[in-house]
Order: C-alpha cells, then sequence, then structure tokens
C-alpha cells in the first residue's frame, strides 16, 4: 500500500505550485507554528478557495459547513489553544468512540495523531474553509483553565506562579470579550476614501459616494457574489429578494454593518 500523499504533494499535483515554491514554503514552517496550507496562502502561491478545492478532490471529501454541523455538546472536548494550532473544530461524536473533526488540512496525519492522543478518540477529518473554523473557534469554543495550563505547567505552584496565573486569567477575560466581539462584528478597516466590514464569510466595502460592495457568499447559497449598489437602499432590496441565501447571523450582521456610522476612526 502507497503511503497517503501530504498536503504539498497534492497541491504539487494539481499543478498550483511548483517544487521551488513548495520548498520556499515548507522552508518558512520548519521551527514555525504555522501549517503549509496557511503559508502557501500568505505567500500568494494559492488561494484558500484552490486550497479546499484540491482538498475536496484528491481526498473525495466534501466541504462541510461548520455551522450547520456543529454539536455544541462536545464544544468543551477540546480546548481552544489546540483547535488554534491545528486549525480544527470538533463538529460531532459518533459511534464506536468517533469523534467528527473538521480540519483545513485533512491529509495532515500529525495533527489528527496528536489530536486522537488527546481526545482518546479515533478521529474521522472532515474538510472545512479556515474562515469558516477560524470563526468557529471565536464563537463556538470556550476558553477554559486547559489553555491556560497545560502539560509544560509545573505541578507546584509558588507565589510567582499564582501571580502570573492571575494576569494570564485576566488576559484571558480580555481576550474572550475579544473575541465575542469579532465574533459578533468581525473586522472594520478605515481608509481615505472607503470603509470595510469582514465578518461570516462576507465583505461589505462602502467607498466616499457611499456606494456599497457585496463581496462574499452566503451560508446557503450555491454562488459567489461580488455586487456593487448604488446606496444601501438597493442592497436591502436585493437582501430581502436573496435572504434565503444567507443565514440569520448573517442577515443581522449586515442590518448592522448598513447601519453602522462610517465616519469612526
Amino acid at each position: 500500500m502507497t503511503d497517503k500523499k501530504r498536503l504539498g504533494e497534492l497541491i504539487l499535483d494539481a499543478g498550483l505550485i511548483t517544487e521551488v515554491d513548495l520548498n520556499k514554503a515548507l522552508r518558512l514552517q520548519v521551527g514555525g507554528t504555522h501549517r503549509l496550507g496557511y503559508i502557501l496562502i500568505k505567500m500568494g502561491f494559492i488561494s484558500e478557495e484552490q486550497l479546499q478545492s484540491v482538498l475536496s478532490q484528491q481526498l473525495g471529501l466534501p466541504i462541510i459547513d461548520v455551522d450547520r454541523e456543529f454539536d455544541p455538546a462536545i464544544r468543551k472536548i477540546l480546548p481552544k489553544y489546540l483547535c488554534r494550532k491545528f486549525s480544527v473544530i470538533p463538529l460531532r461524536s459518533g459511534d464506536n468512540n468517533t469523534l467528527t473533526v473538521a480540519m483545513v488540512d485533512p491529509s495532515d496525519s500529525e495533527a489528527v495523531s496528536d489530536i486522537e492522543q488527546y481526545t482518546g478518540r479515533i478521529i474521522q477529518p472532515v474538510l472545512a474553509s479556515k474562515s469558516a473554523i477560524s470563526a468557529g473557534i471565536r464563537s463556538r469554543i470556550p476558553w477554559s483553565l486547559r489553555d491556560l495550563f497545560n502539560s509544560r505547567t509545573s505541578s507546584r505552584w509558588t507565589a510567582a506562579t499564582a501571580a502570573l496565573a492571575l494576569l494570564l486569567i485576566i488576559f484571558t477575560a480580555a481576550q474572550f470579550y475579544q473575541d465575542r466581539q469579532a465574533a459578533r462584528y468581525g473586522k472594520v478597516s478605515h481608509a481615505a476614501n472607503s470603509t470595510t466590514y469582514e465578518n461570516l464569510e462576507l465583505t461589505l466595502a462602502f467607498d466616499s459616494q457611499n456606494k456599497v460592495s457585496l463581496i462574499g457568499r452566503g451560508a446557503y447559497s450555491s454562488g459567489y457574489y461580488s455586487v456593487t449598489f448604488n446606496d444601501t437602499h438597493a442592497l436591502r432590496s436585493f437582501l430581502d429578494a436573496k435572504k434565503d441565501d444567507f443565514s440569520a447571523q448573517q442577515l443581522e450582521w449586515l442590518a448592522w454593518a448598513m447601519t453602522n456610522p462610517r465616519d469612526k476612526k
């Protein structure tokens, strides 16, 4: 039996990168914390859509809707730090001690092995986009003491350790608040002549004449939107006609972004 191909080989076979590109990315990965797919995207060699398409075709896996598949009952099974480390999010428990986990790269055998050791479960990896997994980690995986103290933490407490723990708890509370805000409102960017809102795989961009562009994918749509409207009234009419393409969370966020003052810096 031949060994399962790794991510770099799959993308190379698809003709999206050259061996020179792959070697550059692998050199950057050595000693770092980022996964290879993230590095290839950030270096501009591939897009997230190309990565997902290659993995879906080569591994025979559909792209999972994290919001639809997530079972809140298992939200505490993996801590945030592990979810972020491997770009994964647990979705649901199955029969025979299995755990379905959405991954940016289901071919990452190291990540699968580490998660199996941590949970004591048999991992069944499925495919999801990095943006959907990141949003899911922010909004669905709670902070816990496991994020503060992992296997490297000494079991012998001292006054200095206790003081550090208090600082970490304060930091965690602040980070939790930021994550909640990011999950609800996303990212807002201001430029000289434009304001851009990004959240839930959608982007709204307003120019100085208050024209607005909608870019992204509705949770239940089959296509990708890239449409410019003369004003928010035209956008609202479009959303009323296409409301079944969007989740309730997306529609709520779009309504907020359209009414939020755009002169704040």
